[in-house]
């Protein structure tokens, strides 16, 4: 089998997200995706909005697709979110299987903050993910790094290659929803219809943009 794992705070999950996943999905041929949701990272600021809320806007999404699975593994797990733990725990429970560890080129290039980034292809294989264009220049410690692992497609190993899988990318933000919501302007366009009415049932993202949702 051939997994995906898509991690992100998701605040809240939008198409941009669902749109990158199908496409990998679709692209490397993974048997499905699961998004994962990032309870308290380890390596950026806290989501503004409560971890019941986000994960049910994840889960509303991702009903929509047969091949996306929410994942509430880093909900489960006490303390700050670190990948190495989550490709840990995934790499546990799926033994046999290829991991496909999913991120943006932005979060790729701040790979050398994360903790134990190092050893993180000793788990799955890195699917970075780049608009059509987009540079992929890296300083010297992240191209030491590539030259480590394994390039360009994936084989029958189960981890230690990284692929850089160009994309075309919806242009959207999670801040741009959060921004239009506050000023009572609608993203609806920019999300699945039920996280939509989700959002506007619980009331979320009227605050101003960096205070604390209502848990």
């Amino acid at each position: 089998m051939r997994i995906g794992l898509y991690g992100g705070t998701f605040d809240p999950v939008h198409l941009g997200h669902i749109h990158a996943a199908l496409a990998v999905k679709h692209d490397l041929q993974l048997d499905h995706v699961r998004m994962v949701l990032s309870a308290r990272p380890g390596h950026r600021d806290q989501p503004n909005t409560a971890n019941t809320h986000r994960w049910k806007m994840l889960k509303l999404a991702c009903d929509e697709h047969s091949a996306l699975v929410a994942d509430d593994t880093e909900l489960e797990r006490p303390g700050r979110s670190y990948a190495i733990d989550t490709l840990r725990h995934f790499r546990a429970r799926y033994p046999r299987s290829q991991l496909c560890w999913i991120m943006g080129m932005d979060s790729y290039l701040t790979l050398p903050t994360w903790r134990n980034w190092e050893t993180l292809a000793e788990f799955a294989h890195l699917i970075v993910v780049q608009r059509p264009g987009q540079p992929t220049e890296v300083d010297q410690q992240l191209a030491s790094f590539q030259h480590r692992l394994k390039a360009g497609s994936l084989d029958t190993s189960r981890a230690g290659s990284i692929i850089f899988l160009p994309i075309p990318m919806l242009d959207i933000s999670a801040t741009q929803v959060r921004c239009l919501a506050q000023s009572r302007e609608s993203p609806e366009a920019l999300l699945s219809a039920s996280v939509w009415t989700y959002i506007n049932r619980n009331h979320l993202y009227l605050t101003k943009e960096g205070s604390f949702e209502s848990q």
